[in-house]
C-alpha cells in the first residue's frame, strides 16, 4: 500500500506539471524516465510522449516548440481549441461557472487552496490534478488507518464529481486539435492514468469498507 500511495503522489504531481505553463526540460526529463508496467493502458500515450522527447535534437528547442503549441491549444490569448477548465465543458462553454465554485469549496474543505502564480479559475485541469497530488501525499503521510481511508475516499469523490465529468471531453478536444504527438500522447496518458486511479481507489476502498463510516461507503460526501 505504501508504494502505491507514493506512486499516486508522483503521478499526479507530474500530470499537474504537464498542464502547467510553461513546460520545462526538467518536466520532460521526468516523463522520459517513466516506465509503465507491461500491458499498462497508460503505455501507448506515454510512448508517444517519450518518442517526441527522444527524437528531439535540441532539448531547448523542443521545450520552446511545445510551449508555443501549448499556448495555442490551451493558453491563448483569445479562444483556444482545448480550454483546460471544467466549466467550459459542463456549463455551456462558460468560464468560472458552478464547477469552479464547487472545486474551490472542495479545496477549502481540505485547507488546500493551491498556491500558484497564475490568476486562473480553480477548475483549471492543473489545479485539480495538483489537488489530487496533495491528497495523495496526505494519504501517504497519514499515521492512522481511519484518516488514510478518509483521504482516499475524498480523492475518489473528487475524481467522480469534479474531474471525470469533463476530463474525457477535454482530452478529446486536446488530441483532435493538434498534430503534435506530445499533446496527443498527453491526452491519452492523462485519461488512462485518471481512469486507472479511480479503479484502484474503488477496489481499495471496497476492500476496506468496514473502516469507512456508513455514509462514505457509497461515495457520498459526509
Amino acid at each position: 500500500m505504501e508504494r502505491e500511495l507514493k506512486e499516486r503522489e508522483g503521478l499526479y504531481s507530474l500530470l499537474r506539471a504537464l498542464f502547467s505553463y510553461p513546460l520545462t526540460e526538467t518536466v520532460l526529463g521526468a516523463v522520459a524516465s517513466l516506465a509503465p508496467g507491461p500491458g499498462s493502458p497508460m503505455a501507448p500515450g506515454l510512448r508517444q510522449l517519450q518518442q517526441r522527447i527522444r527524437e528531439a535534437v535540441d532539448g531547448r528547442a523542443l521545450v520552446e516548440a511545445l510551449n508555443v503549441e501549448m499556448t495555442r491549444l490551451m493558453e491563448g490569448p483569445g479562444r483556444v481549441p482545448a480550454p483546460p477548465f471544467a466549466s467550459f465543458y459542463l456549463h455551456g462553454e462558460r468560464l468560472m461557472g458552478p464547477a469552479a465554485v464547487a472545486a474551490r469549496r472542495f479545496y477549502l474543505q481540505w485547507s488546500a487552496m493551491p498556491e500558484t502564480e497564475w490568476r486562473i479559475p480553480p477548475d483549471h485541469i492543473a489545479l485539480e490534478l495538483g489537488f489530487l497530488a496533495y491528497l495523495a501525499r496526505r494519504a501517504a503521510e497519514a499515521t492512522h488507518d481511519a484518516e488514510r481511508w478518509r483521504i482516499l475516499q475524498a480523492s475518489r469523490e473528487f475524481l467522480r464529481r469534479h474531474v471525470l465529468p469533463w476530463l474525457p471531453r477535454f482530452c478529446e478536444a486536446l488530441a483532435s486539435s493538434t498534430t503534435d504527438p506530445f499533446f496527443i500522447g498527453l491526452a491519452a496518458f492523462t485519461h488512462e492514468a485518471v481512469r486507472l486511479d479511480l479503479e484502484w481507489l474503488d477496489a481499495v476502498l471496497a476492500e476496506h469498507s468496514d473502516s469507512l463510516p456508513s455514509d462514505e461507503r457509497t461515495g457520498r460526501s459526509s
